[in-house]
């Protein structure tokens, strides 16, 4: 009799144990049930730039998706700055990278969590979903510093090569991660080089809606585009060869929300790039950690 009450009580407690470590491990609801989040950024992608007829992919999006070209950056309005505003949902007062290549906080961070980092949304996802996987893919070495690897499946550098960005991005966008940012360097490369607003960094715009275009492709060739959310986002603008002043030219991005549960129209709300996060999380049903102070974009979704 005792060994049989001692046979139940262990079957019990295995399948408690199965059951815990099932709920642990199971990916939080979507609001919009959306499966898969694709986060492509480009850097320096100024709003006052912004022609939709020479961006036909874009066009698609915003027609048919929320859009804003007044997202506002944090200041100074330079690149690891932002690009770390985005993915932390709070700005540099608070995360600490002030400079525009800032490898590590130049202050230190408001708040570190057990990682001894500030959370990034590659973190808030992997603690809440273990079994979850994210990959982030960048041609500038300065992405690097500003996200926990640890918390991503795959990560991947090209040096200045945003053509083998987009081929790596393909790849990976095939193994269905649950969340991807996928990095362009251009059009910055070309605004410094020639000029912000010149026929040159023009035609890098067009550059990078073709990447966009390939990877809506990519995504319904998948099978998943109607499960996805897809932002677009910039880290900053410029004028003549510089950025990173008080100018609206340097501080407005255009940002875009496209896929599963959104509702199509122009942004009227306040957006500022730190808010970014805060959105990601609140599509793919994570709770937003304490520390950001950026709020996801509810306009920009149905209302159930």
């Amino acid at each position: 009799m005792k060994k049989a009450v001692f046979v139940i009580t262990a079957m019990f407690c295995a399948i408690l144990l199965a059951t815990s470590v099932s709920f642990a491990q199971k990916a939080p609801d979507s609001p919009v049930g959306a499966k898969h989040v694709v986060w492509i950024g480009s850097d320096g992608f100024g709003a006052h730039y912004v022609n939709w007829d020479e961006l036909p992919n874009m066009k698609k999006m915003k027609e048919n998706g929320a859009w804003t070209l007044h997202m506002r950056s944090v200041l100074p309005s330079s690149s690891a700055i932002n690009w770390e505003s985005q993915m932390v949902g709070a700005p540099s007062e608070m995360h600490g990278f002030r400079t525009w290549c800032s490898k590590e906080p130049d202050v230190p961070s408001i708040y570190v969590n057990e990682h001894g980092r500030f959370p990034c949304i590659f973190r808030v996802l992997k603690d809440a979903a273990p079994d979850s996987a994210s990959t982030v893919v960048y041609s500038w070495d300065g992405i690097g510093y500003l996200y926990d690897a640890q918390a991503v499946k795959d990560t991947k550098y090209f040096a200045d090569d945003d053509e083998a960005v987009y081929q790596y991005a393909r790849e990976q966008l095939a193994t269905k991660p649950t969340l991807a940012f996928i990095y362009f360097g251009e059009p910055d490369h070309t605004g410094h080089s020639i000029g912000w607003g010149s026929p040159e960094y023009q035609k890098a715009l067009t550059k990078i809606d073709d990447y966009i275009g390939k990877i809506l492709k990519d995504l319904e060739d998948l099978g998943i585009l109607e499960d996805t959310v897809i932002l677009f986002s910039a880290d900053h603008g410029g004028t003549n060869k510089g950025h990173g002043d008080a100018l609206m030219e340097h501080m407005e991005t255009p940002f875009l929300i496209y896929g599963a549960g959104v509702e199509p129209g122009e942004i009227t709300d306040v957006v500022v790039n730190f808010d970014l996060a805060p959105t990601i999380a609140w599509v793919l049903g994570l709770e937003q950690p304490q520390a950001w102070r950026g709020v996801p974009v509810l306009s920009a979704f149905q209302k159930k």
